[in-house]
């Protein structure tokens, strides 16, 4: 990759753990979803910026996540909870075609194990903020923000260090 190029992506990826910062702050305020949708989608850009869409750029920007310590089970690769975010209208139609109870759970605050009874396509986002912190939970698939909030932090000095190197 040219160094260019390098530093460009560098700095992409360093407004975006800017961003999930200010949404971590929001998450604890008086409407939470607001910053989880928004740390969900700064850690899906930093995802693309690191491996492309569905990874298709993997291969290109390998000298960019090497850069930033950025391991290949980084919790940042992960975007299907974004995809379930983004593409929220379709999620209501497939379960409106599908769900025989018409039953719909949509940003509950509660322990996942106090949704018992229900098909997993009837619920859809829960933030469960029992236990160990943070656990994001769209029909039945779960995203640890704890995990993607520690790998954040963990890669931002770096990409500071990185972008300090360069002037501006």
């Amino acid at each position: 990759m040219d160094d260019q190029l390098l530093v460009i992506f560098q700095r992409q990826v360093e407004a975006q753990c800017r961003i999930a910062f200010g949404a971590i702050e929001d998450i604890g305020g008086s409407f939470p979803w607001g910053g989880v949708q928004n740390l969900v989608n700064a850690a899906a850009n930093i995802s693309k910026l690191c491996w492309g869409s569905g990874g298709k750029a993997a291969a290109r920007r390998a000298e960019l996540r090497r850069s930033l310590n950025i391991a290949e089970d980084s919790p940042l690769r992960m975007t299907r909870m974004r995809n379930h975010w983004e593409h929220l209208d379709e999620r209501i139609d497939e379960w409106w075609r599908t769900s025989s109870s018409r039953t719909y759970i949509d940003m509950s605050q509660v322990p996942q194990s106090m949704i018992r009874g229900f098909a997993k396509k009837d619920c859809f986002r829960n933030l469960d903020e029992s236990g160990r912190g943070r656990v994001l939970t769209f029909w039945g698939e779960t995203y640890d923000l704890v995990a993607i909030i520690e790998e954040i932090w963990r890669i931002y000095p770096v990409v500071q260090a990185e972008v300090a190197k360069v002037p501006h």
